[in-house]
């Protein structure tokens, strides 16, 4: 497999941080009693961060495409349960006694099926899907590369793909188990071919992306208030229920297709200044899977502790913050341990410490 270029980590890690800031909105929405103005703001902010499970499926599909060797498939699907559904299980488990009182066991088995032990577990149901089918992907993939079908294969998958959205749109807000189509690969498949696009011709995506970030700054600004609309006509300010904006609907999937475009750009930019930034969001990188599925119990753990007299704003961000160092930094610490496995997905990292540090910490020593 190909060296991942550096601006797809820094994707990765913003789309995690976008991930830990809508659930810190959400908490708030529905557990504090935030004032119409600051209500009318948390949405729009969640707008602006509701990027984060088709950037993470773009990024799959780029990494799919770059399989140039020869695919095992039960080792291929080995690696990928014990790095994906292995953490899911445990963290699902620790969700059922976090949210959960009485649940019989036929209501445990639907809810790791739909990925429903958590708000946010449905996207490890969908993503394993893309994984499974890898056989006939990457040789699609390479025959696309072969007869450089590229541009026409992208134009017509976004035909279909809003197509698509336009007639699930109504059945994904029904009551029906219809409406679990949410959570199957067909819902994102044009994300994953985006990546996958973008992986066999890095050198013109990439200038493509940095040519249009003027005109596309200008179509993101105008989606971002079409969907904003969408929102606030659908709903009263008074009881803005942010569970109701969801990715399946044509203007969400130009606007969210757009920011896709802004963050590669973006990323690149990150990358090329070298910056604190910059290495932040790469260690960020290396645990953001495992602190994806666990944020939301680090989440619940500190909110508490955040007083209410303070704006909801501010209540939102510092929780926000508070989470992303939890997450990450437990990561890091499991990381460490045998528990990194079942965790994070990981095999345990051994750590020792440099002698140049040991003699450092002996000077500090007091004799």
């Amino acid at each position: 497999m190909k060296k991942t270029p550096a601006e797809l980590t820094v994707m990765k890690s913003l789309a995690f941080l976008a991930v830990v800031f809508q659930s810190a909105l959400l908490y708030i929405m529905n557990h504090r009693s935030p004032h119409a103005e600051e209500a009318i703001m948390m949405g729009m902010l969640f707008h602006f961060v509701k990027f984060s499970a088709p950037v993470f499926v773009f990024l799959v599909g780029f990494h799919m495409a770059q399989q140039k060797e020869a695919i095992h498939y039960r080792r291929y699907v080995s690696h990928k349960w014990t790095e994906l559904m292995i953490p899911y299980i445990v963290w699902s488990f620790v969700y059922f006694i976090l949210f959960s009182s009485h649940l019989h066991a036929s209501e445990v088995m639907k809810q790791l099926v739909l990925g429903e032990a958590a708000p946010h577990l449905w996207y490890v149901v969908m993503i394993i899907q893309f994984h499974l089918l890898i056989l006939i992907i990457v040789p699609f993939f390479r025959w696309l590369d072969q007869k450089n079908y590229w541009k026409s294969f992208i134009i017509v998958s976004a035909i279909i793909y809003i197509g698509f959205i336009t007639f699930i749109s109504p059945i994904v807000q029904s009551e029906s188990y219809i409406h679990y189509v949410d959570r199957t690969f067909l819902a994102y498949f044009f994300y994953f071919c985006l990546g996958g696009v973008a992986a066999y011709t890095l050198p013109s995506w990439r200038k493509f992306v940095i040519q249009a970030i003027p005109l596309n700054t200008f179509l993101f600004l105008s989606l971002f208030i079409v969907v904003g609309y969408e929102l606030f006509i659908s709903q009263s300010i008074f009881s803005i229920d942010l569970t109701e904006i969801t990715y399946l609907k044509p203007s969400m999937v130009l606007y969210v297709t757009s920011e896709i475009f802004l963050l590669y750009g973006l990323s690149i930019t990150i990358v090329q200044t070298k910056s604190r930034l910059y290495t932040a969001l790469r260690f960020i990188g290396r645990y953001t899977y495992g602190a994806y599925i666990g944020h939301v119990f680090f989440l619940h753990m500190f909110a508490p502790m955040i007083p209410t007299t303070m704006y909801s704003m501010l209540q939102a961000v510092i929780l926000f913050l508070i989470t992303t160092i939890a997450s990450i930094g437990i990561c890091y610490m499991v990381h460490a341990t045998p528990l990194s496995l079942l965790l994070i997905g990981q095999t345990r990292e051994h750590r020792t410490l440099s002698i140049p540090t040991i003699s450092k910490l002996k000077k500090g020593i007091p004799s």
